[in-house]
């Protein structure tokens, strides 16, 4: 009896206890709870629940990562700029393929793609990556092709990342696609139908839902394509009017909302220019947000931005596959100015959080369940 007695005057304590330990646990970074889970049980416990999980990616700053895939060693490396503290660091991996490059980041996980199509999820934080298994279809598949286009994203409803893949149907037909999605922790990819307008550039997840552009880049007709990760149906809706798109367009992510940037300019005439228009939440209306002028990089040469991206209140701009650019909105100047000296490597350009999402099949079950 004072035993029980005992134990019922240390809940309390001990419920105060765990409280207090969860709101320490909430201002540590991603990589110091990372570590942490492999204390004890109950700090397993604590650290892999969902709700703490998400409720700590809410609160993590937006960094900037460069990744590469070096060829000499054999490893991939991912290499973050401009966190809180203004400093780098490095993170690496042993690579399984030498062609390895990133789909897409999203809540901390890294979508990876090779050369033979397969695909793999990483959290480069905690070290802990799932390997999918072979989609449908990746024969001859390059990053950028129609059978190797995958997107990570994430619905807030059912706290459930996906990956999307599209590849060609059946029929020959260059503009229609069919798309499966694999839920991680699910197992197998699903198929969810076919739709008209392949992939023409890398698409953007934006609030529980993926974007892309389809058809030819030069042609005004083109559409943006919408899949709804919850729903797994798909819109469509057009570019939006403008005198010409003789450039080049693609989208992104910047202020959380889809962005279109539209190149104007020819390679023989005035400096090419970029606007970047953002969608409205009517989700059928833009508005023109910034406008700068792209650099002359090599005489009678304009690149077309890789990867678009925005960050620390600033808009970052690859061109070529070694330099980065920046334009601050707040400045007076209309123009891109060098952000980091060129590297001695190719690289891609990614937004990325820090967090320790995780990838075991135990978290998934508990999830689930």
């Amino acid at each position: 009896m004072e035993q029980k007695r005992a134990r019922a005057a240390e809940e309390p304590a001990r419920l105060m206890c765990d409280d207090a330990l969860t709101e320490v646990f909430r201002r540590l970074p991603a990589r110091a709870l990372a570590a942490c889970r492999l204390v004890c049980k109950s700090w397993m416990t604590v650290l892999t629940d969902p709700h703490f999980i998400h409720e700590h990616l809410s609160r993590g700053r937006q960094k900037l990562l460069l990744f590469a895939s070096d060829r000499v060693s054999d490893r991939s490396l991912a290499m973050v700029l401009a966190d809180d503290n203004k400093s780098m660091y490095q993170l690496s991996r042993p690579a399984a393929s030498r062609s390895v490059f990133v789909h897409n980041s999203c809540n901390g996980l890294l979508c990876l793609g090779d050369s033979t199509g397969a695909v793999e999820v990483l959290n480069p934080t905690t070290g802990e990556s799932l390997m999918l298994p072979t989609p449908t279809y990746t024969a001859g598949s390059s990053q950028f092709s129609s059978c190797n286009w995958h997107c990570l994203g994430f619905c807030p409803k059912t706290r459930e990342h996906k990956v999307v893949h599209f590849y060609p149907g059946t029929h020959i037909d260059s503009f229609k696609v069919r798309c499966e999605i694999y839920t991680l922790g699910a197992g197998v990819w699903r198929q969810v139908g076919s739709f008209r307008g392949a992939p023409i550039d890398r698409g953007v997840h934006v609030n529980g839902a993926v974007y892309y552009l389809t058809k030819f880049r030069y042609i005004a007709s083109s559409r943006i394509n919408c899949l709804n990760l919850e729903s797994e149906k798909i819109d469509a809706m057009m570019l939006p009017p403008r005198k010409s798109y003789g450039g080049h367009c693609s989208l992104t992510e910047l202020e959380g909302r889809v962005c279109l940037l539209v190149v104007d300019g020819v390679l023989e005439g005035p400096p090419r220019t970029m606007d970047i228009l953002m969608l409205n939440s009517d989700e059928q209306s833009w508005t023109p947000r910034y406008h700068f002028s792209l650099p002359w990089l090599i005489p009678s040469c304009y690149f077309t931005p890789k990867h678009t991206l925005f960050h620390d209140g600033k808009i970052w701009v690859q061109l070529l596959a070694r330099n980065l650019y920046c334009f601050d909105p707040r400045s007076n100047s209309e123009e891109l100015t060098i952000a980091w000296p060129e590297l001695d490597f190719p690289f891609s350009t990614h937004t990325f959080i820090e967090s320790i999402v995780p990838l075991r099949k135990d978290y998934f079950i508990k999830h689930i369940q």
